[in-house]
């Protein structure tokens, strides 16, 4: 399990009232909303209109007397740099405050072992290559996902049970780069892309389930308007739901993620039709006319509902978000999901609880790029 509060402070509020509206902003109605004084909401505006964070549009008002001044926030007045770990890729992306990605590249490799800070290292010396001096002043730092946790008592980055990578690295790196690296969970950093990006807006607290090579969580709660939130990722993948069933990387039988992740599910058609290679290509109409196929999906969506009827008691969440590539196909499975999960209709909420997320397997690489920008500000 891994936690982290962001607290708060007149700047940090005042920040995230201005990211929420963006436009048509007034001291006066900053100082009304947040209840801060005037005197301070203006040194605070001050201050961020001096680092170029917001900028000054025309005065509003007619006639003779004094008119108002009104702030927007500024385009691309910060960057940062996140990189996503995958089963067998790596993508970096540079993208600014509004999570626009610029630039972006993708390494197909295997990045599960002890080596894989030296990659980022390779890889990261040859994207700041390509990015010109005006941008690089600009960036204020470095996320990174990791489908794994951070155990900082024992200062570790923990893949897997059996790979795990020395935290001290990171700090080399920092300084190399000189600049500020985070690490998160990926359903952490899903949850914060969803929250200031996606259609988490709508929700003060929620559930982000990420289905991707693996399964992650995350349980994201924020306590007021003014951005302090907490986030709690658990490794939902390893939750046992078929203690007979198949034997998993970490040793115990029947984990949930040998049967709900997006590449339990590849695996299993491709032993059908061995083209199948990405889960694009799963999602054809064509495949679902295929009756072993068909049983194939019936059964994931069996072991994914069983999964979040466990999800929904254990937390009773006000909203589960479902996240990664395969929430960009939920028209050939929404329903039938749906349907499997509350067939009883023994929980305190309905069936409104389950939405998709919008951003499909970006979810995870916006939020390693959102990280540094919520770190530093929120």
């Amino acid at each position: 399990m891994y936690q982290k509060k962001i607290k708060e402070s007149n700047e940090k509020k005042v920040f995230h009232y201005i990211y929420q509206k963006q436009t048509n902003l007034s001291i006066a109605d900053i100082s009304n909303d947040l209840n801060i004084s005037f005197p301070t909401v203006k040194t605070i505006i001050n201050k961020f209109l001096n680092a170029n964070i917001i900028k000054e549009d025309l005065k509003i008002g007619s006639g003779s007397g004094r008119k108002a001044q009104y702030y927007s926030l500024e385009k691309n007045f910060f960057y940062s740099i996140g990189i996503s770990v995958h089963l067998n890729a790596l993508k970096i992306y540079l993208g600014n405050e509004r999570g626009e990605v610029l630039k972006e590249i993708v390494i197909k490799d295997d990045f599960f072992k002890e080596t894989l800070i030296e990659k980022i290292d390779d890889a990261l010396d040859e994207f700041f290559s390509e990015i010109n001096d005006q941008v690089k002043e600009k960036i204020i730092g470095i996320g990174i996902s990791i489908p794994g946790i951070i155990d900082n008592h024992n200062n570790i980055i923990e893949i897997t049970p059996s790979i795990r990578i020395d935290l001290n690295k990171i700090k080399v790196l920092s300084k190399k780069y000189n600049l500020k690296i985070l690490i998160d969970n990926e359903a952490n950093l899903c949850a914060i892309t969803e929250k200031f990006l996606g259609i988490g807006k709508e929700f003060s607290s929620f559930v982000v389930l990420n289905i991707s090579s693996t399964l992650n969580m995350s349980n994201f709660k924020e306590k007021d308007f003014y951005g302090e939130f907490f986030l709690k990722a658990s490794r939902v993948n390893h939750m046992i739901i078929n203690f007979n069933g198949l034997l998993c990387e970490c040793g115990n039988k029947g984990c949930w993620g040998k049967y709900s992740s997006e590449l339990s599910l590849i695996e299993e058609i491709q032993k059908i039709n061995p083209n199948i290679v990405k889960l694009k290509d799963v999602f054809k109409n064509e495949n679902f006319e295929n009756k072993q196929i068909k049983e194939i999906f019936e059964n994931y969506l069996d072991y994914l509902s069983i999964g979040i009827k466990n999800i929904i008691f254990m937390y009773n969440p006000e909203k589960i978000i479902i996240s990664g590539n395969i929430s960009q196909y939920k028209e050939f499975f929404k329903d039938e999901l749906i349907k499997k999960i509350y067939n009883e209709n023994i929980f305190f909420r309905g069936s409104e609880t389950i939405v998709f997320s919008n951003l499909g397997e970006r979810s995870v690489s916006l939020g390693a790029v959102m990280l540094p920008l919520i770190d530093e500000l929120f």
